[in-house]
């Protein structure tokens, strides 16, 4: 299953009503994987720089919902993803395990 970049599947789920999860869930998910994101990003590199989604803006064309993100961001944000694989179900979790193998994860 190709799934597409980061981008790609938080515009597909929190545009797509029909995918299990409501968006203040799925917004809370998100939130979550910014935060563990962060923690990891802050252990391996000592930065003290918040990894943030841009999650709020997705309603304008251009949108990137990850924001600006580095390589190594990047890296700790899918292994926060990881990291919270156990706390989604269904299609959600068959998306993210679908990118994060794509990704060599």
């Amino acid at each position: 299953m190709r799934t597409g970049g980061l981008n790609e599947i938080f515009h597909t789920l929190l545009d797509n009503g029909n995918k299990g999860i409501s968006n203040q869930e799925l917004i809370r998910l998100l939130q979550k994987i910014e935060n563990d994101a962060t923690e990891i990003y802050h252990a391996k590199y000592g930065l003290d720089d918040k990894i943030m989604f841009n999650i709020e803006s997705r309603n304008t064309a251009n949108s990137n919902p990850i924001g600006k993100q580095n390589v190594k961001s990047l890296e700790c944000i899918r292994q926060s993803i990881n990291k919270n694989l156990n706390l989604m179900n269904g299609e959600i979790k068959i998306i993210f395990q679908s990118y994060l193998i794509e990704c060599g994860e």
